[in-house]
């Protein structure tokens, strides 16, 4: 049987915030330290601003990459840390974005004593608001260039960035920062256990906690690796034998961002602990009429003891859902697929060849931090449709350049050849039945509002009428005049015409 560290492949693909209490200001910063939380508005400092241009990868030796300068305003970085504390000389600071996304910062480069010039928070590029990328950090040089010499001189070769094997400046920004955290050693941010009436919930142990059975492949998941994932939480209820119910908040991963787009004749068998196992029918579990079947790993905001278990099956939601206790698998170590799994493939072709596998693709989506949703309005009716935007897929596969395999769905915006994109190249998006669709590079670069839908209205695609995977569009994409582009259901390969 073939057996991946599937946990790893995630903590390659992204770290994912497991809770979203920290970050629900739009323009706030937590600040952690020896798990000391503090929060600072950024609307209690002065607007600071500045043009600055970045150095990408250089092509060859003699050929830098200048992209264009922007200028951005926001609030000083060390303005922020000093209200928060401040560093000590020797410490440093891990920058870190709601996606997991970070770089860190020394202090040298935080004060400002650095090449690198002032450091800034920014809420706006030229002048219009960065919305969902607020705020952004960049480096204001003196100069108004930051190269990849200052960057090499400012954080040594081992904090600078990389684009392969050549330094590159534009990847020291980091959209959407929601931490600041000293001497960060780039785990996974969780908010804290809390203390509960039987005192402080202890973390589970290290290592392995679940493992999950496909087919011939097995994937196991430590918790670290489960906070990784999308992650709800809620209140549920359940009933036990006595009659007596049960009331708690729980934190956990959906069923069905683990197990993925199945059929609902599959039958999800759990195995305790103690080796009692019970089946659930797929379509039980991905039924959220009521509320949503979750993976639970923490009980009013601290972790599941060892008795009854580390991990626990409960129903969570809005209207706090009932369920009885019998349904509420405990000690949960191990989950196996029964039944009809198909392992659908998307192939990319241009100057390289990728074929996506399965897991691989819906391990991807299990994190939002990877996913975009449109809007797509069809015979009179509206849905959301969730996906990979099209870009960052073409990135794997328009160059040379491209992650590697065991990294799983990981990408940097540089990852894409803008440059060849903008000289311009088809885009052949092809149904399993042959139909395809065409769009020209020009349209998608850096834009995602063209989609590799996984979803729609928050649900897997059903397979038997859309197939896996359908390419959509958001309805505020103008295209071309003369130009009619249709969405391509039962998507199986992206060609791309080089």
């Amino acid at each position: 049987m073939k057996r991946v560290a599937w946990g790893s492949v995630l903590a390659a693909i992204v770290l994912c915030v497991a809770f979203g209490a920290l970050a629900e200001e739009a323009l706030s910063i937590t600040f952690l330290r020896d798990g000391e939380v503090v929060r600072v508005s950024l609307d209690a400092f002065p607007t600071l601003s500045g043009s600055v241009a970045y150095e990408g990868p250089r092509m060859g030796a003699e050929e830098p990459s200048w992209k264009a300068a922007h200028l951005y305003a926001g609030v000083s970085l060390r303005a922020v840390v000093e209200a928060a504390g401040g560093l000590a000389e020797g410490e440093s600071l891990g920058v870190i974005a709601g996606d997991g996304w970070y770089k860190l910062l020394p202090y040298e480069v935080v004060y400002g004593g650095s090449v690198a010039g002032t450091v800034l928070l920014a809420t706006s590029r030229d002048g219009e608001d960065l919305d969902g990328d607020a705020p952004m950090l960049v480096f204001l040089a003196p100069d108004g260039t930051f190269s990849n010499d200052d960057m090499l001189l400012a954080f040594g070769s081992e904090w600078a960035h990389y684009f392969g094997d050549e330094p590159s400046t534009t990847g020291m920004l980091v959209k959407g920062v929601s931490y600041l955290a000293v001497d960060y050693a780039g785990r996974a941010i969780v908010t804290p256990p809390q203390p509960t009436a039987e005192g402080t919930a202890v973390r589970p142990p290290e290592g392995v906690l679940l493992t999950l059975s496909v087919g011939d492949v097995e994937m196991v998941y430590t918790l670290e690796d489960l906070e990784l994932l999308d992650v709800l939480s809620g209140e549920g209820t359940f009933t036990r034998s006595s009659g007596e119910q049960y009331a708690a908040t729980y934190t956990g991963v959906p069923l069905m961002t683990l197990v993925g787009n199945v059929s609902d004749d599959v039958t999800v068998r759990v195995t305790a602990s103690d080796g009692y196992s019970m089946n659930y029918a797929a379509a039980m579990l991905a039924d959220r009429g009521e509320g949503t079947w979750i993976l639970a790993y923490a009980e009013n905001g601290a972790y599941l003891p060892l008795d009854p278990g580390y991990l626990r099956i409960v129903k969570i939601g809005p209207g706090n859902p009932e369920f009885s206790s019998s349904l509420s698998a405990r000690m949960v170590v191990r989950i196996e697929l029964l039944g009809s799994y198909e392992p659908y493939t998307l192939l990319c072709s241009g100057a390289v060849e990728r074929l996506f596998v399965r897991r691989e693709l819906e391990a991807g989506i299990g994190c939002s931090c990877h996913t975009a949703t449109v809007s797509v309005t069809s015979k009179g009716t509206t849905h959301s449709y969730t996906g990979i935007p099209l870009w960052r897929l073409v990135a794997y596969v328009d160059d040379g350049l491209h992650p590697e395999r065991e990294q799983g769905l990981f990408y940097e915006d540089e990852h894409f050849n803008d440059a060849l994109a903008d000289d311009g190249y088809d885009i052949v998006l092809t149904a399993s039945d042959g139909y395809s669709q065409t769009v020209h590079s020009s349209w998608i670069a850096g834009d995602d509002r063209f989609v590799v839908a996984f979803k729609v209205d928050g649900e897997f695609l059903d397979p038997a009428a859309d197939g896996y995977m359908r390419f959509v569009f958001d309805d505020g994409v103008e295209l071309p005049a003369g130009v009619e582009l249709r969405s391509v259901k039962f998507l199986a390969e992206i060609r791309l015409d080089l």
